[in-house]
């Protein structure tokens, strides 16, 4: 399509994650956000209303309803297949919010959609939009602090994350992904192996990890590690802990994510998010807007996209296998890609 003509948008899923999208389109002069889809309409609506778009109950509906190029796929985690697979068959460009889905098949599903449909797939692993693991990643790859000999990541959110989703995800498939996508990404070499182990005490209500530890080994020796959970205390100062430790044979590279730079001090101490999405007299910014834009620009230009479906795919297959690992304590092998 013509790089000058906005791209037209329909956002699927109303929570959070589907409002900032829906923000960082509303406001680009590359976009045009047409329409809003929620299971819950009235929370569909609010959403719409809030940026004169149409709302709808269904995907199904709206893709039948309105005149879009473009989806942005905010479900939950385990919703994504069906609908990636029935905008790719409208004939819309997908951007879906990490992981790209829950199990290998219907990575593979949504990939083979998107191919026969000749439309751009990308997928919502933010990280890459942030500035400081993008710099970090450059560093890496410019040989800057020499061979990299291991990779160090922690991510940690509050109790209310497992709440909110009632068992049906887990802590690898909503926070390990951001980081294996990374490592893979600032590596450039597959994972051969993966080990992990798991701990379950505070979420055994929704049977689910409330933390996992998983090392993996790279085809060129060195090792990575990356530590999740998402039992920190509702009450914590911020919603996000996350750390990155990189050490080669020059140097090392380090980013400290909860030293966000604005600090309230009340009743409640909050951290203000200056990276992610913040807003800014209305207006969003940060990577999730950069993400966003990125999107609407390859659509524009038809060029693909910084992280498409198969190197999400990879990331996830990391993921599928550190949880066959915690079922059989046993190291697993990854097949060569």
């Amino acid at each position: 399509m013509s790089a000058e003509k906005p791209v037209r948008v329909a956002v699927i899923g109303a929570g959070m994650m589907g409002s900032g999208h829906a923000s960082c389109v509303a406001q680009s002069a590359r976009g045009e956000l047409m329409a809003v889809a929620d299971a819950d309409l009235v929370r569909a609506n609010k959403l719409a209303d809030a940026h004169g778009a149409a709302a709808y109950a269904g995907h199904r509906e709206l893709l039948a309803g309105e005149d879009i190029d473009a989806v942005i796929v905010c479900t939950p985690d385990w919703g994504h297949r069906e609908v990636c697979i029935d905008a790719a068959a409208a004939g819309k460009h997908v951007l879906v919010e990490k992981p790209l889905a829950m199990t290998l098949e219907h990575c593979d599903a949504i990939i083979g959609a998107c191919d026969e449909a000749g439309v751009i797939l990308m997928v919502g692993q933010i990280l890459r939009f942030d500035p400081r693991y993008a710099a970090v990643k450059e560093a890496v790859e410019s040989g800057e602090i020499g061979d990299v000999s291991y990779v160090y990541a922690r991510r940690s959110n509050t109790l209310l994350q497992p709440r909110r989703f009632e068992g049906k995800t887990t802590v690898l498939h909503y926070l390990a992904v951001h980081d294996v996508d990374w490592m893979l990404w600032a590596m450039g070499e597959p994972v051969t192996e993966v080990y992990a182990a798991a701990s379950r005490k505070a979420l055994t209500d929704l049977g689910v990890d409330d933390s996992v530890f998983l090392t993996m080994k790279f085809a060129g020796g060195a090792v990575g590690c990356i530590q999740v959970a998402w039992i920190l205390p509702e009450q914590a100062s911020h919603n996000l802990d996350a750390y990155l430790e990189v050490t080669g044979t020059k140097g090392a590279l380090f980013i400290d994510t909860p030293n966000a730079g604005v600090r309230f001090e009340s009743q409640r101490p909050s951290r203000i998010d200056t990276t992610y999405g913040f807003a800014i007299g209305g207006r969003t910014g940060g990577a999730l807007r950069e993400e966003v834009e990125h999107f609407l620009g390859c659509v524009q230009k038809g060029t693909a996209a910084l992280i498409d479906g198969r190197q999400a795919r990879a990331a996830v297959a990391v993921v599928e296998a550190a949880a066959e690992s915690i079922r059989s304590d046993q190291p697993v092998r990854l097949p060569a890609p």
